[in-house]
């Protein structure tokens, strides 16, 4: 699990730049203990802050990450590509026999994501859906996937408001059908997801349809 300096700084690779509200509203922080997790991150050169002036009222102070700290790869790229390895290593010459590489990267992108639901399957016990989609998003938030959730009338919509391998996800599909395909194994229903954030929507959101919809089909 991230730590919430390494969580913090994940946020400014992601968003570009925020200020000490954005970032403590998300990660559901204080401000003055952000703001002490930001000075270590400059000491350490890998934030940096800008004065931005806005006509009328107060100017605000807008945290950014340096170049260096672009650089840094965060822990879930590490444990996604960790997973990854493992999972190409799992497959057998019949998995990889006349298919080309991105079929090969599907088959062990779907195999990271039943390792993922595997390891939290334990987290998510309930009988009910909206029960589920609580546990899953409280389960799925150490991995980076899911960060929230909220009922409407076409179902339940889970959220992420930083994407965890935002490089990743721009060159392939594969890390979005992933936690897609994860969220599905914890809910054992039928999830789609309807927004990524590196489409430039400010959310990655999944929905899935509630217990009453799926009886009357």
């Amino acid at each position: 699990m991230e730590s919430t300096r390494e969580q913090v700084l994940h946020l400014l690779q992601v968003r570009g730049d925020a200020t000490v509200a954005g970032l403590a509203e998300t990660l559901g922080v204080g401000q003055a203990s952000l703001r002490r997790h930001l000075d270590h991150l400059r000491v350490d050169g890998l934030v940096d802050v800008r004065l931005e002036h806005h006509g009328v009222g107060r100017p605000s102070f807008v945290f950014y990450s340096t170049e260096e700290g672009a650089e840094r790869t965060p822990a879930s790229y590490s444990r996604l590509l960790s997973r990854l390895y493992a999972g190409l290593r799992s497959l057998d010459q019949a998995q990889v026999r006349g298919r080309d590489g991105a079929e090969v990267l599907r088959t062990a992108f779907g195999a990271v994501a039943e390792q993922v639901a595997q390891e939290h399957q334990a987290e998510v016990a309930a009988d009910s859906l909206e029960g589920r989609v609580a546990q899953t998003s409280h389960a799925l938030q150490s991995e980076g996937i899911v960060d929230g959730w909220t009922e409407h009338e076409d179902g339940y919509h889970l959220t992420n408001s930083a994407c965890p391998y935002r490089q990743a996800a721009i060159a392939s599909p594969g890390p979005c059908e992933l936690d897609r395909r994860t969220i599905e194994l914890l809910l054992a229903a039928p999830v789609r997801q309807i927004g990524r954030i590196v489409d430039g929507q400010a959310t990655c959101e999944y929905i899935v349809a509630p217990e009453r919809q799926k009886q009357t089909r």
